[in-house]
């Protein structure tokens, strides 16, 4: 009877913890994304970021941003993926280049 209650003890333990490790997880998670959603602009707007939009691709790009958040990817590589396909213009304050200044 005793080890049984040991072991019972020791196994809402270990749940507890995983329970804790997801809870951190999903947490960094969220921060990352309302960091990156208020970094990013609307293309559609232009004048918003993410997170202040409520138009159709600003929903898709705040949904593919939390989907490459779940997949593992990092913050660096979201923003290069998506400067890439929509340029440095991507970013609410996005830094000049050449092609910027002088062709607009």
């Amino acid at each position: 009877m005793k080890k049984t209650k040991v072991i019972f003890i020791a196994i809402i333990l270990s749940l507890s913890n995983i329970a804790e490790v997801i809870s951190k997880e999903k947490n960094t998670d969220d921060i990352v994304y309302q960091k990156l959603i208020s970094e990013l602009r609307c293309m559609v707007c232009q004048n918003q970021n993410l997170a202040e939009s409520e138009a159709p691709l600003a929903i898709d790009l705040k949904n593919k941003v939390m989907e490459m958040i779940k997949d593992g990817k990092g913050e660096e590589y979201i923003k290069n993926h998506l400067s890439e396909r929509y340029s440095s213009f991507i970013y609410i304050n996005h830094p000049l280049s050449f092609k910027i200044v002088f062709y607009g």
